[in-house]
């Protein structure tokens, strides 16, 4: 199935929500529109590759951000009723963005015809 990633683009519909609710905790998931030009890709084993290393940056950022987050409502701010609700959306759409800046640059890469080497 050669454009699978594609269908990350559909995430950027819940993006929209933020402009009908007036609440810009959506907005992290329009990053999610740059996907759709990966229905016109051909796979291979590099894109492949630098889109489980765009994986793993955005889920170490989203566990470093939900720890110091929740860390610093729980201890600092001594409210514990929303330190882990706080950590995990915004170490979510922390990851979120990483995500997609993160699969930018390697596209960015590949296009210009830099190598790992």
């Amino acid at each position: 199935m050669k454009c699978r990633y594609g269908f990350l683009g559909f995430f950027s519909l819940i993006g929209l929500l933020g402009f009908w609710t007036d609440n810009p905790m959506f907005f992290p998931f329009l990053g999610f529109a740059l996907f759709f030009e990966y229905f016109f890709v051909e796979t291979d084993e590099m894109f492949v590759q630098n889109m489980r290393k765009a994986a793993a940056w955005a889920f170490f950022s989203e566990l470093v951000i939900t720890a110091i987050v929740t860390f610093y409502y729980a201890i600092i701010e001594h409210n514990s009723n929303v330190a882990l609700v706080k950590g995990i959306g915004l170490g979510f759409g922390f990851s979120i963005i990483v995500f997609c800046f993160v699969t930018a640059y390697f596209d960015w890469k590949d296009r210009c015809g830099v190598s790992d080497d």
